[in-house]
Order: C-alpha cells, then sequence, then structure tokens
C-alpha cells in the first residue's frame, strides 16, 4: 500500500468503526430474537450445571432442565411465565396419561401407544395449556417408553427438571428482560409508508387524462391484510412486554405512542381500503359515466397527495404543520370544487363521499383516539 493512500484507508477504517456501535445496537433492537437466543444461550447450561448438581434419580435424566430453560426463553417475560407453566402442566398431564394407560396394559405396546397417543392429542387441544399443549402426547410417549421401568421416578425428573429450568429461564428473563419496541415500530412504519403508496397510486390514476381500466387498477391497489396483521401482532408483544418488566418506565411514553400510532393506523387503514374502493370502482376507463370527471379527477388527486405527505411526515396529534396545512387545503379545494360542480348527482354522491373520507382519514392520522400529550 502507497504512503499517499494510507491516510485515507485509516481515516475510511476510523469512520467505519465510529458507526460500527450504533449499526449493532440497531440490529440488536430490530431483530429480537437475537437477544431470546442470547437469554436461552445463557439460561440452558445454567440449568444443566444446576441439574447436574442434584442427587438422586434425576441425575440420570439431566437434559431436560436445559429443556426447560428454552422453553421459558420468550419475547417477553409476563409470556415466559405464562409459557413455562403451561409446558410444566403439559407434560405432567402426558406423563400422568401414559402413567395411566401403563398401569391397565402393564406393558409397552402398539395398542398402549395408540391409546396413549390418542388421549394426548386430545388433551394437547385444552385452550388452557396454550401452544404447550403438543407437549401432552410427547411426554405422554416418553413416559411410557423411556420410563416404563420405573415411572414414578421418571416422571418425577421429567417434570422436576423442566419446571427447574423453567425458573432459570424466567430469573436470566427478568435480569435481562426484554422490551421489543423497535419490531413494532418498524411494523408501524411500514404501515404508514404503505398506505401513502396507496394513495400516491391512486393520485397517479386521477391525474392521467384517461383513468386507468379495472385491470390496471387492480395492479395499483396494495395488499395491506400482512403488514396489518404484523403491525398489530408487533404491537400486542410490545404492549406484553410492560408487564413486570423494570425497563417499562423508561419507555413508557414511547409505548403509550405505538399503542396510539397503531388505533390511529388501524382507523386510517379502513378509510384509504374504502377510498381505493371508491376510485378503483367508479372512475374507470371503461365505464359509460364516470363518477369525477376531468374537473374533479385533478383537486381529488392533490388532496390524496396530500394525505400521503402527511402519513409519512405526522406522527402522533399534529394541527400545524406544514403537512397537515397543506392536506387541509387540498381537501378544502376539493370539497369547493364538487360544490361548484355540475355532475350528475351520482357522481357528485361519489365526489362528497370522496370528500368525507379524506377529511376522516386526516383526523385519523394527526388525531387518534384516545389521545393525550404525554408527560414526563
Amino acid at each position: 500500500m502507497s504512503p499517499a493512500r494510507t491516510p485515507v484507508v485509516t481515516a475510511g477504517l476510523g469512520r467505519w468503526r465510529s458507526r460500527r456501535p450504533g449499526w449493532a445496537r440497531r440490529i440488536w433492537a430490530r431483530h429480537p430474537r437475537l437477544a431470546m437466543a442470547a437469554r436461552a444461550a445463557i439460561a440452558a447450561p445454567l440449568a444443566w450445571v444446576v441439574a447436574l448438581a442434584i442427587p438422586g434419580p434425576t441425575a440420570d435424566y439431566p437434559y431436560y432442565a436445559p429443556l426447560g430453560a428454552v422453553v421459558a426463553t420468550t419475547f417477553t417475560l409476563a409470556g415466559s411465565v405464562r409459557e413455562s407453566l403451561q409446558a410444566v402442566a403439559s407434560i405432567a398431564l402426558g406423563a400422568m396419561t401414559a402413567f395411566a394407560v401403563g398401569a391397565v396394559t402393564n406393558q409397552t405396546n402398539p395398542l398402549g401407544i395408540a391409546v396413549v397417543v390418542a388421549l394426548g392429542v386430545l388433551l394437547a387441544g385444552w385452550r388452557v395449556l396454550g401452544d404447550m399443549g403438543s407437549w401432552v402426547p410427547t411426554a405422554a410417549l416418553f413416559t411410557l417408553i423411556i420410563g416404563g421401568s420405573d415411572p414414578t421416578g421418571y416422571i418425577g425428573a421429567y417434570t422436576g427438571l423442566t419446571l427447574l429450568g423453567a425458573l432459570i429461564g424466567v430469573v436470566v428473563n427478568l435480569t435481562f428482560p426484554p422490551l421489543p419496541l423497535a419490531p413494532a415500530q418498524h411494523a408501524l412504519t411500514r404501515v404508514r409508508e404503505l398506505l401513502a403508496a396507496q394513495l400516491a397510486d391512486l393520485a397517479d390514476g386521477l391525474e392521467r387524462d384517461t383513468p386507468p381500466d379495472a385491470a390496471e387498477w387492480a395492479r395499483r391497489r396494495r395488499d395491506l391484510a400482512e403488514p396489518m396483521g404484523a403491525m398489530n401482532d408487533a404491537v400486542v408483544a410490545a404492549s406484553e412486554a410492560r408487564r413486570w418488566n423494570r425497563r417499562t418506565p423508561h419507555y413508557d411514553i414511547a409505548i403509550t405512542r405505538q399503542d396510539r400510532m397503531s388505533s390511529a393506523l388501524r382507523r386510517a387503514a379502513l378509510v384509504v381500503e374504502d377510498l381505493t374502493a371508491t376510485v378503483t370502482e367508479e372512475e374507470r376507463a371503461d365505464l359509460d359515466t364516470l363518477a369525477l370527471g376531468p374537473g374533479l379527477r385533478p383537486p381529488a388527486a392533490r388532496a390524496m397527495r396530500a394525505l400521503a405527505d402527511v402519513l409519512r411526515q405526522v406522527e402522533g396529534r399534529a394541527t400545524g404543520t406544514p403537512e397537515v396545512i397543506r392536506a387541509e387545503q387540498a381537501v378544502d379545494q376539493l370539497r369547493l370544487a364538487v360544490t361548484r360542480a355540475g355532475a350528475d348527482p351520482s357522481g357528485l354522491l361519489v365526489a362528497a363521499s370522496l370528500v368525507v373520507s379524506l377529511r376522516r382519514l386526516l383526523e385519523a392520522v394527526t388525531d387518534p383516539p384516545g389521545y393525550r400529550e404525554p408527560t414526563g
């Protein structure tokens, strides 16, 4: 390497190193599974070491303790406790089912296995057990086949060590409590951008001299079901993570804001879907009579673009930002254009419904229900 290029390379390396901590924190916050993997990697070996130190028949089955620790390692502290209890209850229920069947058949045979599996699958559907219900037939099979020579000792070791590992997992979660705010924020942002993009696509179609036909409008429609579901799941997970979490007071304002924005975006999504259906069904090139026509399409497009800017720029209550002011003016201009238009009554009805929908959308985004100014 020549001396002349060395300072440039060194400076570039220095800038990369200075950015690296922030980059690592963003990746860590955006992907909570990394933190969950780290907690599981701490809890499982701890549970293994503790299980090996316990004398008695449990020493033959120390691997059930790390299993319980992994089960207890979830995205939220409340979920960790709930799923730990459900897993231990499922294992105990499956083990007792196998014990009862084994007492009747007195040996492991195809009939006994069939009965144990059938009962275990039926019991796994018990709602109280939740997603951990799948452990019922698994535990029943293990107890019937592996613990056949000493079922009581095996049941005690299986359930006891799983419970021990789960307790260790819960303690690790208490020590390093998860609070997945970044994934929820990412999901909220994604929905806002998709709603804004949908409005922009509608505006593009309305700005043309001849509106799109049905096939082109169909290509312009965005599927909101998956991102809306992901947003709801992420916000629910973040809200659940507040329970028993010592980090919650430091992030209470951020959590409240996310709850408020998710409610606002749900309302906004309904309005945008209604707008999309109205425009794509009433303003098509293949129709003999258009609802808006060349006189109302331009102001309607401007109003939709202004609302798209609000969705991209405004978060939470806002009454005087440039984006909101432009959107209010654009909607008022559309209203005046509709009032002055000489279209047929059915067309005016559609245009008026667009004005109402745009006002509802602006209200949903800038003044969400239940809003209160954060304090502190």
